[in-house]
């Protein structure tokens, strides 16, 4: 077989990627790290006879691996949360050799047979954990992380099957080899006693692992559920039957690997889905020049950089569907894993020249190589050894005296000749793509082409992560040496990113708050948006079918990918040790974070260093500056960063052990105690949160406790729920008794913002919590508690519970004295006046105005302002109710008076109160344009406030206003607005009213069938009700047009019967007398009397904007 993907480089290969460590002990990395900084040094005293061109590059990778060992050695001594894929491999044989060999022979033969296997783990960049008598178990993923660990590991897992084969055809032997294989999240670091640790790895991870090898028949791999996600593009499988494994409480899937694909499906994306390119239109017409340049016989080098997962690939995709006629493409990917093998990157892409199928014999590669020569076939020789081609004897006399150095150049030249000649027949594209992992002789043979691109129609098209420097340097020295084109890819914007989810899934009803949990997460990254989008069909809560896609349930939070994680925690094992830290650390004070806080809790050998860490953050682009990106950061204060990603903050954090965040967290908290002595109020959420998980109780409480007062009086209302919630489940971890007045005062500030929020269920349980807590003598506190109970219940129209809690906080109160302190009779106006509230909703006006007068000189002489204003507007409505909603203009007055009142108390959750109250008495009163100008004021303070209920009111009522000034696009607006909103709180009678107004709207449409619909549907929830509702007259006046223009007289007639009801608004006096006058007729039998009547009314209606519209 010739040279493809996995398979070793060839004998000759020079300056090959050191493959030194099994490390599974520190002291074996401190012996490893030595070796390379020797190497290093060797090669730099070489570099007069070698020359720059070889030893940079090779100096460059020694320094890439160096860096990778020395930030393992400092991870191995903390420790880490790492998500690895572990090998359990027993060499089966061994116990039957036992019976007949002498013990020391057979030790000789397993260690042979270890010398053998060993390399293959580390030739894809595994640790050897131990041995374990004839079993080896060897990780991938730590204590460096790679984004393909599962792939090495089962490419190492079936390369060992075939070394086994080897190493018995060599030894005489007949050992087996069965292996068990499981990817997970493990503790990696040092575990022993004092004496002795050795590097390894704990977690439940290891042990299914372990379980799978056990259960696994010799000459079979069995792989867990978690790497066959990953792997499942690029392997075959078949399913096992579910296996009942010791430990497990539940059979576990697994499936047996056969072996790698042929042609291997893309491991990203997702599957059946694709969406056209997004937000790529500037690329590609750069692409397009440089292809038409081509297509002249011109040649350039256009460079494709970005982050992973921008679309690099996809857009190198486009590319070459864009490809002139008579334009040869050939292209080669270097793989994670490839980096050290030597020319890996050249012949993926001298075969792709060729036109070799993945597959393809080596009989057949080297007849397409001779027939490709054009008669030049000097150059086979050189070419077929860089392939591992078989050659013929005159051939091989031609290489095989050759030294290293020699044949090195031969090869280079042979491969620049080919490749001039390949442009000269016809223009060519070479495509060298993930050039951030080429090997080092790769990269010498790039460097020999690209001077082709002045002679011949040659299209040089790098791709790259922008982490390369080798990639950066390479551009700049080539400036002015070539027409060169770079593009810089960029994330996506909000819109594009919209664009692209709609365009994957053809989705319609993704909720806004999934879709804005997606584009928040993926922040404009194509891949990271497809790989969250292939995490919610993979659980369920996207189902696609037939091509499109359906959501099936909300989520509160998405958790990071597997494959993401893979991608990023390989990006942070590659930092430098230092820098690696320094992110750490940064990720847990926040996404943003200050440099002054990070020195605080930097050990102090790490502080003069941090700088430069920072520096080195910064160029990779983990992290930004308020100086490095203004437009990006323009909320950053001086010396204070911000995580590119938060994903990837997300999983430098997740790496660290809980140990080791619960320490930084007291500390940083600590720090800014020290740092910010005269802000601690102002930053008492960052110390709750960071005192929280120190586990630090009693302080997390104390300042989760202020952050949500804070909050609660800025009515950033979700922010408060969150706070308090924290802090009360603190204390129910700690026991309540500890906490008990701290506990009841926080479930009180929770119950009054959940009840502004509607969620009024809620509310009463963190009431009904807090009252638990309060002392029987504790009267004020008991007696306010039940008095919020029960305006929650109010809120819901549940006028009995109302009722008895209001009679249970006057009875703890007590009787009034003069000895009362003026809280207490704040206390006492406050219930009264929420009791006369509650007899407006029971529409009690007898009632409602004898405690109005009983308690007129307390609230005037002891009330606080706000509640003289409460008074005022409580007054207003008593009118409006004994007026039967024909308010006069006293009472409009009398709620004038109380929006003043509102303003002199400087109280906006009143004054919200009582302005919506002005703009409900203005549009009975027939001062339409007011009240609809009121009753949007109203809502805007309620937003402002947070009060979902006061803006499901003023909605309503504008919509009312617009309806009767005929204003259809309007009143539909605010109607549809409502009935979200009252749907969401459970508020029945709103959801009718929005109902009502909709119906109207329908009606004046011309859709009758809509408009009777969404009455009928008004009225028989109003009717639901245990409480008679007065407004009836919405859904039936539309009700009564349709029928009286079907001439359906008695359909008509029986609507307008419901007008007349002794609990509905009634209908000004001149129209409401035509209404019963006609309704008498039918009655009396007087049909055409009672459809005269009628006719007379619905104009009459017309006029008083009951029923607008052409009739």
């Amino acid at each position: 077989m010739a040279a493809r993907r996995g398979v070793a480089a060839p004998a000759f290969a020079s300056l090959r990627r050191g493959r030194l460590r099994p490390s599974y002990i520190m002291a074996d990395l401190e012996a490893e790290i030595e070796k390379l900084t020797a190497a290093i040094a060797a090669l730099e005293s070489q570099r007069s006879s070698l020359g720059n061109a070889v030893v940079d590059p090779a100096i460059a990778a020694l320094r890439a691996q160096l860096t990778q060992l020395e930030s393992g050695a400092a991870d191995a001594e903390v420790g880490e949360r790492k998500v690895v894929t572990i090998v359990f491999a027993d060499v089966s044989g061994f116990t039957a050799l036992s019976e007949t060999l002498d013990p020391e022979k057979v030790r000789e033969l397993i260690n042979a047979c270890f010398d053998w296997l060993v390399p293959v783990v580390q030739k894809y960049d595994g640790t050897i954990d131990k041995f374990i008598g004839d079993e080896i178990m060897a990780l991938f993923g730590a204590p460096v992380a790679h984004e393909d660990d599962a792939e090495r590991a089962l490419r190492a897992a079936l390369e060992m099957m075939d070394v086994i084969a080897a190493f018995n055809g060599a030894n005489g032997t007949e050992l087996g080899l069965h292996a068990g294989i499981n990817t997970g999240l493990v503790v990696a670091g040092q575990i022993g006693g004092h004496d002795r640790r050795d590097y390894s790895v704990m977690g439940d991870a290891v042990n299914l692992a372990a379980r799978l090898e056990d259960a696994s028949p010799v000459g079979e791999i069995f792989v867990g559920p978690a790497t066959y996600r990953l792997t499942k593009q690029l392997f075959d499988f078949e399913p096992v039957p579910p296996l009942t494994l010791k430990g497990k409480e539940a059979p576990v899937e697994v499936r047996r690997l056969l072996g790698a694909k042929t042609v291997p499906k893309s491991a990203r994306g997702i599957e059946g889905l694709c969406a056209p390119l997004v937000g790529r239109d500037e690329e590609l017409t750069e692409i397009r020049e440089a292809l038409a340049a081509l297509g002249h016989g011109q040649g350039s080098t256009l460079a494709i950089l970005g982050e992973a997962g921008l679309g690099k690939s996809r857009l190198i995709a486009e590319t070459r569907a864009l490809l002139p006629a008579k334009t040869t493409w050939a292209e080669g990917r270097a793989l994670s894993y490839t980096a050290g093998m030597s020319y890996w990157l050249a012949r993926e892409i001298l075969l792709s020249l060729l036109g070799a199928k993945a597959g393809a014999s080596q009989s057949e590669i080297a007849a397409a190589l001779w027939n490709s020569l054009n008669g030049q076939s000097a150059f086979y020789p050189f070419l077929a050894r860089l392939l591992e081609l078989p050659m013929e004897a005159a051939a091989e006399e031609q290489v095989k005296f050759l030294s290293s150095e020699t044949l090195r150049s031969r090869i280079l030249e042979a491969l620049r000749g080919y490749v001039h000649d390949c442009a000269q027949r016809s223009p060519l594209v070479l495509v060298w793509e993930d050039l951030h992992w080429c090997d080092p002789s790769s990269w010498e043979v790039l460097e020999t082409l690209f001077p082709l691109c002045n002679n011949v129609p040659l299209l040089m098209l790098y791709v790259s992560r922008l982490e390369d420097n080798r990639v950066v340097e390479m551009l700049r020295e080539h400036d002015g040496k070539c027409i060169r084109r770079t593009i810089r890819l960029s994330p996506l914007s909000r819109d594009e990113g919209h664009v692209l989810v709609q365009q994957l899934l053809k989705i319609e009803n993704l909720p806004e708050r999934l879709r804005e949990l997606i584009l928040n997460r993926a922040e404009g990254n194509p891949f990271f948006v497809e790989e969250l989008l292939r995490s919610l069909i993979d659980t369920g809560v996207i189902v696609l079918q037939e091509g499109r896609a359906t959501a099936v349930r909300e989520i509160q939070a998405l958790e990071i990918p597997e494959t993401l994680h893979g991608v990023l925690a390989a990006r942070i094992d590659r930092l430098p040790s230092e820098s690696k830290q320094t992110l750490q650390r940064a990720s847990v004070i926040g996404r943003i974070f200050q440099q002054w806080v990070l020195a605080y809790i930097c050990e102090e050998k790490a502080r003069p260093k941090l700088q430069a860490s920072l520096g080195e953050l910064q160029r990779r682009e983990f992290i930004q500056s308020r100086e490095q990106h203004a437009s990006e950061t323009a909320g950053l204060e001086r010396d204070e960063y911000i995580f590119k990603h938060a994903i990837t903050h997300d999983v430098a954090y997740g790496s660290m052990l809980l140990a080791r965040r619960k320490e930084l967290h007291r500390q940083i908290a600590e720090a800014i105690e020290t740092l910010f002595p005269g802000r601690i109020d102002e930053l008492s959420a960052t110390l709750g949160y960071h005192f929280e998980r120190a586990e630090a109780t009693e302080r997390a409480v104390f300042y989760l406790g202020r952050a949500a007062e804070r909050a609660k009086a800025t009515f950033a209302n979700a922010e408060a729920i969150g706070f308090y919630e924290s802090a009360i489940r603190l204390i129910a971890r700690a026991g309540e008794e500890q906490f008990r007045r701290d506990a009841a005062r926080l479930n009180e500030g929770l119950g009054d913002v959940l009840t502004l929020a509607g969620r009024h269920d809620d509310a009463r349980t963190a009431f009904a919590r807090a009252l638990d807590l309060v002392e029987n003598a504790e009267l004020m506190s008991r007696a306010r508690l039940h008095r919020k109970i029960g305006f929650s219940h109010s809120l819901q129209r549940h006028f009995a519970e109302t009722t008895r809690e209001f009679d249970l906080a006057d009875k703890e109160l007590g009787e009034p004295s003069e000895k009362q302190r003026a809280d207490w009779w704040e206390e006492k106006v406050w219930i009264q006046l929420e009791r006369m509230h509650l007899f407006y909703w029971q529409g009690m006006v007898k009632e409602m105005r004898e405690l109005a007068h009983q308690f007129r000189p307390v609230i005037i002489e002891r009330g606080a302002a706000w509640q003289r204003a409460r008074f005022l507007k409580t007054l207003a409505l008593s009118l409006l109710m004994d007026s039967r909603f024909r308010p006069s203009l006293e009472c409009v007055e009398l709620a004038r008076r109380a929006v003043a009142a509102s303003e002199e108390a400087n109280n906006l959750a009143e004054a919200v109160h009582v302005n919506f109250v002005l703009g409900l008495i203005e549009l009975f009163h027939g001062d339409l344009r007011d009240a609809a100008e009121q009753c949007g004021k109203a809502f805007r303070m309620a937003e402002r406030t947070g009060d979902l209920v006061l803006q499901a009111r003023c909605l309503t009522y504008r919509a009312v206003a617009y309806r009767r000034l005929d204003d259809v696009p309007r009143c539909r607006t605010e109607a549809e607005k409502t009935l979200v909103l009252a749907e969401q709180l459970k508020m029945v009678e709103y959801v009718a009213m929005a109902k009502a107004s909709l119906a109207w709207a329908a009606w004046r449409e011309k859709n009758e069938g809509e408009a009777e619909e969404l009455a009928s549907e008004a009225l028989k929830l109003w009717h639901g009700m245990d409480d008679p509702y007065s407004m009836d007259w919405m859904a039936l006046w539309p009700l009564i047009a349709i029928a009286f223009a079907r001439k359906d007289i008695a359909r008509a007639i029986e609507f307008a019967h419901g007008l007349l009801e002794e609990n509905q608004h009634p209908p000004p006096e001149k129209l409401s007398a035509v209404v019963r006058k006609a309704c008498e007729d039918w009655q009396n039998g007087v049909q055409e009397e009672a459809a005269s009547g009628l006719a007379d009314a619905l104009p009459s209606a017309l006029a008083s904007g009951l029923c607008s519209g052409a009739l």
